[in-house]
């Protein structure tokens, strides 16, 4: 359906205004945010953001699960905006490729995934690399700071551990997430359930 657009031209103190960015390139478009259907869950994984309130690093974790195979993102009603200019830049195209749902139940989700759902926990016993991740799987991936909510901790069904040097309490939920995601698309490829 093509709808013709409308160009109105701002003076420069305006335009400053209206431009969400430092420094704008000249042109503001205004576009319906497009829906995307996800690839079949079976060929990917899927993640829950519970509280990711910084838009770069929400933006960096969808352009890392995009990348990495992931098909569809939840996202609690506590998380940044998918489709703020911030969390744009960040994603990097990710928000066109992924399936987004903004504003989700999360622990109703995890109960209705029908796949596990692992998370990182600075105590489990189990390294991420060590743990099985083949095959359709879900991650929960927490907010700076506070983490997963308790009740979406109750529904995991796997706690791993990225190992780090001594004195280091954790990582950016951005460089966590990568991890995580990256290492189940190593195994997935390796054992011919991925592309």
């Amino acid at each position: 359906m093509h709808t013709e657009a409308s160009v109105v031209t701002f003076s420069d103190a305006l335009f400053d205004q209206a431009a969400p960015v430092k420094s704008p390139v000249g042109v503001l478009a205004r576009a319906p945010i497009p829906h995307v259907t996800s690839r079949p869950r079976g060929q990917g994984f899927q993640v829950l953001l519970d509280g990711v309130q910084d838009p770069g690093n929400l933006g960096a974790i969808l352009r890392s699960a995009a990348a990495a195979g992931g098909t569809l993102a939840h996202l609690s009603g506590t998380c940044a905006d998918a489709w703020s200019p911030k969390a744009l830049r960040g994603g990097m195209g990710a928000q066109f490729v992924l399936e987004i749902r903004e504003h989700q139940d999360l622990p109703v989700v995890a109960e209705a995934l029908g796949v596990p759902l692992a998370v990182c926990a600075p105590g489990a016993g189990l390294s991420v690399f060590d743990s099985d991740l083949r095959g359709s799987i879900a991650f929960a991936i927490g907010g700076e700071g506070r983490g997963i909510s308790p009740e979406l901790a109750a529904r995991t069904d796997r706690k791993v551990r990225i190992p780090m040097q001594p004195g280091i309490e954790s990582l950016n939920a951005g460089a966590a997430a990568a991890i995580c995601f990256f290492e189940w698309a190593r195994q997935n490829e390796l054992s011919g359930g991925h592309h």
